[in-house]
């Protein structure tokens, strides 16, 4: 048996559960934080042992707070109930309803923004079913995303393997693309190689079309970002093939894409390309970057007071929009340096590099710090570049073709591949 199949033993509680009571200060909190505690308790323990966890004649105040938590709770009113059962019949429970109840708390929680208690709910539906691969690759999305990295990759192995021996193909292509995603949040090359192709080519052969192009798409922008050029194009090249023409995601592809010709300095074409973004992007957030994008480009053709222009209308954006703040800056101080203002340049390295290591985004880091070097020598840039053989020409005309003929409604009707709201890792 090979490495890729052993499965990991779940990782060491985190112990912060407490948090729970500071995102939600109120008594539906304090029945999360005690329904979590009794989940993980009956999951830590096995047989009869569970019988004599619990008071089955609690206390009527509890019974009280459990009757306001309730009324409190509006869509988790059901989710509460399903966990009480832990505790009101604990040689009875069935382990994949009340996890299905953990991860309604973690939707519910996610969308407020209590990030501690999506962690702590996401952790406990994958230890109280813990052969349910749906589960585990659950706790590593949600890990991954509040950058508990260590974490995410052993929950990620999990759902690869619980999915792998249950033949479960739809988790099986999430399991990899979210261990893909977290491998490229890292810089990891190789594993964001196999594991974005790896779900790729499940999806492409079991699922959506337009699940396998993302995975493409994602692992094409760490290749630009990592300097594999060549072998980036020909992801952009599948990627292209595979999206949808109303796929949510395409104008950022283009994007991407836009990215890789001016970090090839064919900033001619990252132009055209990036016009063409802008005029279907309207969204603010992305829409930041996306200009300090342009800014760059324009800075690459030397169109200095168009360049000035479109550089104040980032900034005022950034000021009310800070998502991308940090990557928004390094392009931002990478059109001053090409223009050779390097004071400014310095100005935004220096800061967007603050906000990274505050993000702990590693890759903004790495390549910001990258630019603070080049801003620091000193030295002219080098001229741009013109391609002119026929493959790109075909490749670049049809992403301007297509991006012409992306519809924003129809993208926002999509109905997402393989069903549910989370189908994406």
């Amino acid at each position: 048996m090979g490495e890729e199949r052993i499965i990991p033993p779940p990782p060491v509680q985190r112990r912060r559960d407490n948090e729970i009571l500071s995102e939600i200060p109120t008594v539906l909190g304090l029945a999360l934080w005690l329904e979590l505690r009794f989940v993980r308790t009956w999951a830590e323990s096995c047989g009869d042992v569970r019988a004599r966890l619990f008071n089955q004649n609690p206390p009527a105040w509890v019974a009280d707070r459990r009757k306001e938590a309730r009324a409190q709770a509006g869509p988790l009113a059901s989710a509460l109930m399903r966990l009480a059962t832990v505790t009101a019949a604990p040689l009875a429970v069935d382990s994949e309803a009340v996890a299905v109840a953990c991860s309604q708390v973690v939707d519910w929680a996610l969308k407020r923004e209590h990030f501690q208690t999506a962690i702590e709910f996401a952790e406990a539906a994958a230890l109280v079913d813990p052969t349910n691969a749906a589960m585990a690759n659950l706790a590593g999305r949600v890990t991954r995303n509040a950058k508990e990295y260590a974490r995410s990759e052993v929950w990620f192995n999990r759902g690869i393997g619980f999915a792998r021996d249950q033949d479960n193909k739809v988790e099986l292509a999430r399991g990899h693309l979210g261990y893909g995603t977290l491998c490229k949040e890292l810089g990891r090359v190789r594993g964001a190689r196999k594991h974005l192709n790896s779900g790729s080519r499940i999806a492409r052969k079991h699922g959506p079309r337009s699940l396998a192009a993302e995975a493409q798409h994602d692992l094409c922008a760490l290749l630009i970002v990592r300097g594999h050029h060549a072998e980036a194009e020909k992801r952009a090249q599948r990627a292209l093939e595979w999206y949808g023409r109303s796929h949510q995601r395409f104008p950022f592809f283009v994007a991407d894409v836009a990215l890789l010709f001016m970090l090839e300095r064919n900033y001619v074409a990252a132009l055209r390309l990036l016009k063409g973004v802008l005029r279907v992007v309207d969204r603010p957030g992305p829409r930041s970057i996306l200009l300090a994008m342009y800014t760059r480009a324009l800075a690459g053709v030397g169109e200095t007071d168009s360049a000035a222009h479109f550089r104040r209308r980032a900034l005022r954006l950034l000021a009310n929009h800070h998502e991308w703040e940090a990557a928004a800056l390094w392009h931002l101080a990478t059109a001053e340096r090409l223009l050779q203002r390097w004071e400014s340049a310095e100005a935004d390295a220096v800061r967007g590099l603050e906000l990274a290591l505050a993000a702990n985004d590693r890759e903004t880091i790495r390549l910001t710090r990258l630019t603070l070097t080049e801003i620091s020598s000193r030295r002219p840039p080098p001229s741009r570049v013109t391609r002119r053989d026929e493959e790109f020409r075909a490749f670049f005309q049809t992403l301007a073709d297509r991006l012409s003929g992306w519809s924003p409604r129809q993208a926002r009707s999509r109905r997402p591949p393989w069903g549910g709201d989370q189908w994406a890792a």
